[in-house]
């Protein structure tokens, strides 16, 4: 049974569709009949049943190729569904049409009174399924569809896009304010020989951080994740599928610190000298805008609502996902590889929606450990080729630990795609111990030694730690 509230809502003109617009959108298509093509509706968008009917019979008149006026299409439909002549009808909303430069508009109002009945009309069949006991996570699932359609129905198509004209003061304006140091392209890594890789983590650029296990692609997206959070200080909101809270928790305590992870972790092992740098991490923590989520269960959809109800509620500023492998796909019946790639490009969609950067962790297939010198390419990307095609930025951490650097730390980050920049390696140095990444100073071999594997000449030392600036 349709509820009272319902029904009101659906007889409140004024909000809900407006007879003008769908006459006079009728009669400057009549007019004009090269509009047709131009109006995104159907016929379900106009509440008006005259106004419907002769916008159906518009379009067929239109596909035939036929002429188009009053008279016409009479010709075609003497008599339109309630018995009214179409002539008479279709020569009346022409006449009193106001303006033909007005379309446009006209159009824009038919649309958005269409979306506003169609979310009430959504609504109400979600409040009638959960009244009939349906469960509650799959109404909400199917109701989160539907509203991602509407929204995407209810924007200005004239907001989706911009002539250059209207662009370039915005983009000289940017060039301005970084000329004097007033604004930065993005969020820097921390790692200055990678900086100059990476000009910035930029907003709606998804960056991929690939490294096989242990090699410290976590270390250095969580470092990157809390270089946002305490030095930007901008909400940084990172997905651990694979970690609690607690030991990203302890992660960040750790590197932030500089007290071992293994102490903290292990509680009795901590020595009086940690405890200084643990409390200095907690008062620099504390209040840090820095948000975890260790949901396991999560899908792209879960993830998408949650980043949008961060960013609405405390702003946002970058989101980590850790990683993209245990990121659960929606369709059942679709391949491993086929979830994957529907994820990855869910991902780069989410970046530019939310105009934020998106780093992505994600895995490397089997292929480095079957080459001569072990380094892994972008082509190396596990599950689905895909991620190397939407990511702006891939960055492959790569330490080799069967040669004396690898060993003692020294890790190649190799810049394999960079669309708005240059591509190559830097080493840098990996303090397990602290779960985090320093600049390494000393010798750099040339590309062709590390082609041929050369042992690693020279001692290294490092220069201070990825948070030092913190």
């Amino acid at each position: 049974m349709i509820s009272q509230d319902y029904l009101d809502c659906m007889q409140n003109e004024s909000r809900l569709h407006s007879p003008e617009a769908e006459h006079a959108l009728i009669g400057a298509m009549i007019h004009q009949s090269a509009l047709i093509d131009d109006v995104k509706l159907e016929v379900g968008d106009f509440y008006q049943p005259d106004c419907a009917e002769l916008f159906e019979l518009l379009l067929a008149l239109k596909s035939k190729g036929r002429q188009i006026d009053v008279v016409t299409l009479s010709d075609a439909r003497p008599n339109l569904a309630d018995g009214s002549s179409t002539l008479a009808v279709a020569a009346h909303i022409a006449h009193n049409t106001p303006s033909v430069a007005n379309f446009a508009e006209y159009a824009r109002i038919v649309k958005q009174r269409s979306v506003a009945r169609r979310v009430i009309a959504a609504a109400h069949i979600m409040t009638e399924r959960l009244k009939d006991g349906e469960p509650l996570d799959e109404v909400l699932a199917q109701g989160q569809q539907a509203w991602v359609s509407l929204e995407a129905e209810g924007v200005d198509s004239r907001k989706r896009y911009r002539f250059i004209g209207e662009i370039l003061p915005e983009a000289i304006d940017g060039v301005d304010r970084r000329f004097n140091r007033e604004a930065v392209l993005g969020f820097d890594t921390g790692l200055p020989s990678l900086d100059k890789f990476i000009p910035g983590i930029c907003p709606g650029h998804m960056v991929v951080i690939a490294g096989a296990p242990g090699s410290g692609k976590t270390t250095l997206g969580l470092g990157i994740a809390e270089r946002v959070a305490l030095v930007a200080k901008s909400t940084s909101l990172v997905f651990s599928l694979e970690m609690t809270d607690v030991e990203l928790t302890n992660r960040s305590l750790a590197s932030v610190g500089s007290v071992q992870l293994k102490h903290i972790t292990e509680g009795h092992s901590m020595a009086d000298s940690d405890w200084p740098g643990l409390t200095s991490a907690v008062g620099r923590l504390n209040g840090a805008p820095l948000i975890f989520c260790d949901d396991a269960s999560l899908t792209m959809r879960d993830i998408r609502q949650i980043c949008r109800t961060v960013k609405r509620e405390h702003g946002l500023g970058s989101v980590t996902l850790d990683y993209i492998g245990l990121i659960n796909g929606e369709g059942k019946s679709a391949s491993r590889y086929e979830q994957v790639t529907d994820i990855s490009k869910s991902i780069k969609r989410l970046a530019k929606e939310l105009g934020v950067p998106v780093m992505v962790l994600a895995q490397l297939n089997r292929g480095p450990a079957n080459r001569a010198n072990k380094r892994p390419t972008k082509s190396d990307l596990r599950d689905s080729g895909q991620i190397e095609a939407d990511a702006d930025v891939v960055v492959l951490v790569h330490r080799d630990s069967e040669s004396e650097e690898g060993q003692s730390g020294v890790t190649e980050l190799i810049v394999d795609k960079n669309r708005h920049g240059e591509t190559g390696f830097c080493r840098v140095q990996h303090q397990g111990a602290y779960h985090r990444f320093a600049e390494l100073v000393g010798y750099q071999p040339s590309s062709e030694e590390v082609e041929i594997g050369r042992t690693f000449a020279g001692r290294h030392r490092t220069k201070g730690a990825q948070h030092d600036s913190f």
